[in-house]
């Protein structure tokens, strides 16, 4: 359900991974040549994209579907902040392929007065891991389809779908950009969050009126921010109060009013820097 569909956007800072995929975008065309179709829907250009052209039978492919918005144009995160919800995608797969869960980069805040949202703007791969069947026969031409819902905002927000295709092999007189393709997998896996790195580790207090998340990581940091993974914990508007210490860090989070009921961990990411971001899931101590 959409919260806040009327939302007046403003300029939000872009992660410094989105120059890359500027570059890379410029080469988008020739990547669409490898089977794929495009479409521009509701202010924006929705490819279905493969890292490679060829599937292995047993193994898993990298497959998704790279958001290419107009400027001032932004679509939403897994967890969309105060409003808006994420793209939702149904997948027409052969018989054996499976589809698992997107791989989501890291966001960016979307402010609006004391609305704020996470989200994506400019352009964003949003990947899958692909399954493919050990029976499949390499000779034989795979059709993959998606069909996308999502909302997209600027001034309002529309709901908006789009229906994506794409043949493995790509079909004869296709002249695919491997190189281009590759590169725009790469650019959205260097924008995933990562696990903690080992012997790092994550906990989170509650004192009532606020969380308060503490990062271990071995050495002081001095900046942090955290995005939550679930909607309606914490009150998104209120600035992260952030400390430094010996050995890493503590975010001071204000719970949200809308949280009904006390929470054993606290998901989502910790970013650092643009090429230190850290998925958590840190249990949540009792006040006493």
């Amino acid at each position: 359900m959409t919260r806040n569909s009327n939302l007046v956007m403003v300029d939000a800072a872009r992660s410094a991974r989105s120059q890359a995929l500027l570059a890379v975008a410029l080469t988008i065309a020739c990547a669409l040549g490898a089977g794929a179709q495009s479409f521009t829907v509701s202010h924006a250009k929705i490819a279905l994209l493969a890292e490679n052209g060829t599937l292995k039978p047993g193994q898993t492919a990298s497959i998704g579907l790279f958001f290419d918005l107009e400027q001032g144009w932004h679509i939403y995160w897994v967890n969309p902040g105060d409003s808006g919800e994420p793209p939702r995608i149904q997948w027409s797969l052969p018989k054996g392929f499976r589809a698992g869960d997107i791989r989501w980069p890291v966001p960016v805040r979307l402010v609006t007065g004391s609305v704020i949202d996470y989200g994506y703007q400019g352009r964003v791969l949003l990947s899958v891991p692909l399954a493919v069947p050990a029976d499949y026969n390499p000779g034989a031409t795979a059709k993959l389809a998606a069909d996308v819902k999502y909302l997209i905002c600027r001034e309002v927000c529309i709901p908006a779908k789009a229906h994506a295709e794409l043949l493995l092999p790509p079909a004869k007189g296709a002249t695919p950009d491997a190189a281009a393709t590759r590169q725009i997998f790469e650019d959205a896996r260097s924008r995933w969050p990562k696990p903690l790195q080992a012997g790092a580790k994550a906990q989170t207090r509650d004192d009532g009126k606020n969380f308060v998340l503490s990062v271990e990581t071995g050495s002081p940091e001095t900046k942090a921010s955290f995005f939550p993974l679930e909607e309606d914990q914490l009150d998104n508007d209120v600035p992260q109060s952030v400390a430094s210490s010996k050995t890493g860090i503590q975010i001071t989070l204000k719970k949200s009013d809308q949280l009904q009921k006390p929470i054993s961990v606290l998901k989502g990411v910790v970013v650092f820097s643009p090429d230190r971001a850290y998925q958590v899931a840190a249990p949540v101590a009792a006040r006493h």
